[in-house]
């Protein structure tokens, strides 16, 4: 399934960010500021992200998560699946004092 696959780097333990999430919330939230650090990414390409945008991370899930808590909408169900996920992979880098990365399909 194509998407970006995050991990934490040196480690196999791995997110999808599957295409069909982000297409959903590039679309929804648009040009919105806020998500950017997600809707901007290089479906094809790589990313790293260090300590400090890490943690932007764990609150942009936190946000996410509130935001799309319909439980009766297929789609938001899938955002919410991911975000707790990617959170618990931000926290865990952030205990190893290590940074994310992540490499498009």
């Amino acid at each position: 399934m194509p998407g970006i696959t995050f991990n934490i780097k040196g480690e196999k333990k791995t997110i999808l960010f599957d295409q069909t999430i982000h297409s959903y919330l590039r679309k929804r939230e648009g040009d919105n500021g806020e998500f950017e650090i997600l809707n901007d990414l290089d479906p094809y390409g790589y990313c790293e992200f260090t300590s400090s945008q890490i943690q932007s991370l764990i609150l942009l899930c936190d946000k996410l998560i509130e935001k799309y808590n319909d439980e009766f909408n297929w789609e938001h169900g899938r955002v919410r699946k991911f975000c707790k996920k990617f959170k618990e992979l931000c926290v865990e880098a952030i205990e190893k004092k290590m940074n994310i990365e992540g490499s498009g399909d």
